[in-house]
């Protein structure tokens, strides 16, 4: 019986500690939801379906200091139709303690041929500054985010020519991502866990006088515990995004793979 389902009881009972953060995150994610929802039910929507991958390896080489790395390819539309967009990052982290770090770095963004470039890739490049915090139970895990970017885009002059010029925004960025284990042993290495997630986008920047929503991305899928600090994390997600504009909106459904795996001397210590 140990393996078994949790029950609805079991996952709701309020003498565990998994009751207020699993509701404190369902709330924060309908609420987004919803919101972004109705703001776009006024402008026009294109409906795309892409597949994501990602690899984010993180290397923990002191107690306190590590590095950050990881890389991202979009595919194009109805999920396998070509590539969209990659995109790299790499930073250095901080570890305050076990349950809270910061991490800032460097980043860059191809965007491969597309609409209003449709025979060249353009570029975007971005610092990034990130404090993100953890909560534990032995059943469940709430991760956290908050995301500065700092970002310079190479602007189109014509589907054949970049720009010798580029448009600069900040973006803030807050992401609260919440694992349930499904098993009652909790989160132990070849475990399946119940995934839910939601990321906030918001734009600030001179040319952005109408509306500061960029996009919002609600994710519900599994994350396989490979071992001790490597998972899977697996599932659909769908993207709300508006243009620069403010007037159009992209509704996206994403089929997404992502690996997280923990490496170096330190890592037993988080």
């Amino acid at each position: 019986m140990s393996s078994a389902i949790p029950t609805v009881a079991y996952l709701y009972d309020p003498k565990n500690q998994t009751t207020r953060p699993l509701m404190r995150s369902i709330l924060i994610i309908c609420f987004s939801l919803l919101s972004s929802r109705l703001a776009a039910q006024s402008k026009p929507v294109i409906y795309e379906q892409q597949t994501w991958l990602g690899y984010y390896p993180q290397y923990k080489f002191s107690r306190h200091w590590g590095l950050w790395f990881d890389s991202e390819i979009h595919t194009g539309d109805h999920f396998f139709n070509g590539f969209s967009q990659g995109t790299l990052r790499l930073a250095a982290t901080y570890y305050n303690n076990k349950k809270n770090k910061f991490t800032a770095g460097y980043g860059i963004t191809d965007f491969f041929p597309g609409d209003n470039h449709k025979y060249i890739s353009i570029s975007e490049r971005f610092l990034w500054q990130q404090y993100q915090w953890f909560g534990y139970t032995p059943n469940t895990k709430l991760m956290q985010w908050l995301r500065m970017e700092e970002k310079w885009k190479t602007d189109v002059q014509d589907d054949y020519t970049a720009a010798n010029t580029s448009s600069f925004l900040y973006r803030w960025r807050y992401n609260i991502f919440y694992t349930i284990a499904l098993s009652k042993k909790g989160m132990v290495p070849n475990a399946v866990s119940l995934a839910l997630g939601n990321e906030l986008y918001l734009y600030y920047g001179p040319r952005l006088s109408n509306h500061v929503f960029d996009q919002d991305r609600v994710f519900a899928g599994f994350s396989y515990a490979v071992n001790s600090h490597d998972n899977l994390v697996f599932g659909m997600m769908n993207m709300l995004q508006s243009d620069l504009s403010g007037t159009q909106y992209k509704d996206n459904l994403v089929l997404r793979f992502s690996f997280f795996e923990n490496i170096g001397t330190h890592r037993t210590a988080e």
